[in-house]
């Protein structure tokens, strides 16, 4: 099972800025309703987030 939890998503999120990038992705977990949630928490945290098939992508400015 995949870590989905928001210390995780934090944690990529915090590394993707500290290599110098605008967005970071995480893959997805296979649930659609988990990752519709997933994308509405980091939304809320004022986030662009966009659903592929195969991951959640983050971007910030």
């Amino acid at each position: 099972m995949i870590d989905m939890s928001m210390e995780r998503v934090r944690a990529v999120i915090d590394k993707a800025c500290q290599d110098g990038k605008s967005y970071a992705t995480i893959e997805k977990s296979g649930d659609a309703v988990v990752d519709d949630a997933v994308a509405q928490t980091i939304d809320s945290m004022g986030y662009k987030v966009a659903i592929n098939p195969q991951e959640i992508l983050i971007s910030w400015f």
